[in-house]
């Protein structure tokens, strides 16, 4: 029969080791985002010397905000797709098209002049900025 304190014994002994389960994967976390840190640093961004105000791991600012390399997945960052001006000026392009269209069906059902004026004017706007914007 097992006594109280031998049962509180192992269940101590089963907690350190679930505990020691955790931290190896909170090391191989940290690993991996420190690995992704050095990547983000080879890309451009900076090393603070200020802590995390949070957890006082280490902060990096790259494309002018902050990631701490302890709770913050970087990841995502450092997949992150480069902006360029064809790929703006393409979803622009899509954006502005959707829109002429839409406001060309609201017009062709609109009655009151005022609101059709207005909506003349919100399709002028798109369509100059369609033309300013770079060719394919």
């Amino acid at each position: 029969m097992l006594d109280l304190q031998g049962l509180s014994a192992f269940r101590t002994r089963a907690s350190f080791i679930e505990g020691i389960g955790r931290l190896d994967l909170v090391s191989a976390r940290t690993k991996d985002n420190m690995r992704l840190a050095a990547e983000l640093v080879s890309k451009g961004a900076t090393m603070l010397s200020e802590p995390c105000p949070q957890c006082g791991g280490i902060q990096v600012r790259y494309r002018g905000k902050v990631y701490c390399t302890n709770h913050e997945d970087l990841r995502s960052v450092a997949t992150a797709e480069p902006v360029n001006l064809e790929t703006v000026a393409a979803k622009m392009r899509e954006v502005l098209l959707a829109r002429l269209n839409e406001s060309a069906v609201m017009l062709g059902d609109e009655k009151d002049p005022a609101k059709q004026e207005e909506i003349v004017s919100l399709m002028s706007a798109c369509f100059e900025l369609l033309q300013k914007l770079p060719q394919k």
